[in-house]
């Protein structure tokens, strides 16, 4: 906790938490504007100096001076710095009583642990602890056994065939990221993100190179708006986040041809919790492309546990092979694992590179061989059905909003007229102890968000689930918004 220079509050960026500390300084430096700590006019200290006493990269400075600039909370004065510029009158909405319920947070995507396995489960981790003593440390990309039982499921449930690829286990999603962009080569690559995109993925793909935004619309990421000096492309085409849209077959063959003709990559970090009802199965960019020029990453967390700290890279076989052999000998320079730490110089091999434990990944290669993660899939597909439909029914019907998302997945947008600011929406149900996220956070800086709020409910019961839509639905009503009825 630190008290920069020109501020006179502390400021607290915590790396413990699933927000990236840009993100973290963007809120707290809102909050103080918000809140008058900081005045109208009052000089913010510059990104350097900032940086230097929070003890972070001037990078995280910048981009939370970027996200102010572009909510309209800053001004920048060419020559003379940033400036905390005057607030915008909100419309009169009442303030909302002060509730003593408990929290329900939404911004966090949660699985459900709804019917979840315990005693398959249990049964999976014993056998798993039995077997580990007599096995020692795992390779490095991973049990031979896991690695194929994992191609085996993307076979059965994406209709992958991966003759031109091969799969390395990770200990979490940070290290799959990490090979994959590897798997391009060189320093520093310039990396289009679909805009928007969840925020943690634009925080650690910063980690490992320049982003740079690809707009997205109603039908997914955008092949022609690719920027020239792109070196990797990083696309949701089976759900984007967070308005739920799925890329059409014209643009997915469009991303596998930009590859093939710029020798550039095509990367799909997969969420295995669409679970909903889609249309008719389209082939992954990763089917379409050149095996040489496509990617993907992914986990199980969605499925089983966030506490599953294993994931998977499915990448390019030459480079994979090359990857695995650096991985062994601790010799793969600029390879960054979940702690954070290069490889390079590592040493002997595992020093920088932190493995999934070989229990954990005993226990998941029994789980998919059974055929319980396949279950667990369709089971929660049923549950997601009936919460969405909860959802519907009590947002779908206001005039002038959108409501997106709702037709697969655990979480929704809801787009809202511009009489309405989403900050006022969630400054209130925060007060009413629903925390929800602005779609401003999903933006990259300087990109113009749109005008609403973003939330998760897959980790809620029935009865919380309710209880939460009903307070977002009297906020809304708060704000007059009249809701549709039948004639």
């Amino acid at each position: 906790m630190r008290h920069p220079q020109g501020l006179n509050f502390a400021i607290t960026l915590d790396r413990d938490l699933p927000e990236p500390l840009q993100e973290q300084l963007a809120a707290q430096l809102r909050a103080a504007i918000r809140h008058g700590r900081l005045a109208a006019g009052a000089r913010l200290p510059s990104t350097r100096t900032l940086a230097a006493v929070l003890g972070t990269s001037r990078g995280v400075a910048l981009t939370a001076y970027q996200r102010l600039l572009a909510e309209g909370y800053v001004n920048g004065r060419h020559g003379s710095g940033t400036y905390v510029a005057r607030p915008a009158a909100g419309p009169p909405v009442r303030e909302p009583e002060r509730s003593t319920e408990t929290v329900i947070d939404l911004r966090a995507d949660l699985p459900s642990t709804q019917g979840f396995p315990p005693a398959e489960w249990r049964a999976a981790w014993r056998r798993a602890g039995e077997r580990a003593a007599l096995l020692g440390e795992p390779p490095a990309a991973g049990l031979p056994a896991l690695r194929a039982a994992i191609g085996a499921y993307l076979s059965g449930t994406r209709g992958l065939v991966l003759d031109g690829h091969d799969v390395i286990v990770t200990a979490g999603a940070a290290g799959a990221l990490a090979l994959a962009v590897r798997a391009r080569g060189g320093p520093d690559p310039v990396i289009a993100l679909e805009d928007p995109a969840p925020p943690w993925l634009r925080g650690e793909l910063a980690r490992l190179g320049t982003v740079l935004p690809l707009p997205a619309d109603g039908s997914g990421a955008r092949p022609d708006l690719i920027p020239r000096s792109c070196d990797i492309v990083v696309v949701l085409p089976e759900r984007g986040v967070p308005y739920g849209t799925r890329m059409p077959l014209d643009r997915r063959r469009a991303l596998a041809a930009w590859a093939r003709d710029s020798g550039g990559l095509v990367l799909e970090p997969a969420f295995d919790g669409r679970f909903g009802a889609a249309p008719d199965p389209l082939p992954s960019v990763l089917a379409l492309g050149d095996p040489w020029c496509t990617a993907m990453t992914g986990s199980f967390r969605d499925l089983l546990t966030p506490a599953l700290r294993l994931s998977f890279a499915v990448l390019p076989r030459r480079p994979a092979g090359e990857l695995e052999r650096d991985l062994s000998t601790g010799t793969g320079a600029g390879v960054t694992g979940v702690t954070g730490v290069s490889m390079a110089g590592a040493g002997p091999a595992g020093a920088g590179w932190e493995r999934a434990a070989v229990t954990c990944q005993l226990a998941l290669t029994e789980l998919l061989a059974s055929g319980r993660v396949a279950r667990r899939a369709e089971q929660l597909s049923l549950l997601y059905g009936a919460k969405r439909a909860l959802v519907r029914q009590a947002l779908g019907a206001y005039p002038g909003t959108r409501l997106l998302g709702t037709h697969s997945g655990a979480s929704a947008a809801l787009l809202l007229p511009s009489s309405v600011p989403a900050e006022s929406v969630v400054r209130l149900l925060r007060a009413r102890r629903v925390h929800v996220a602005e779609l401003a956070a999903f933006h990259h800086p300087g990109r113009p968000p749109r005008n609403g709020i973003a939330f998760s409910f897959g980790h809620l019961d029935g009865v919380t689930l309710r209880r939460a839509v009903h307070t977002i639905a009297r906020t809304l009503d708060d704000h007059r918004l009249a809701r549709r009825t039948a004639a």
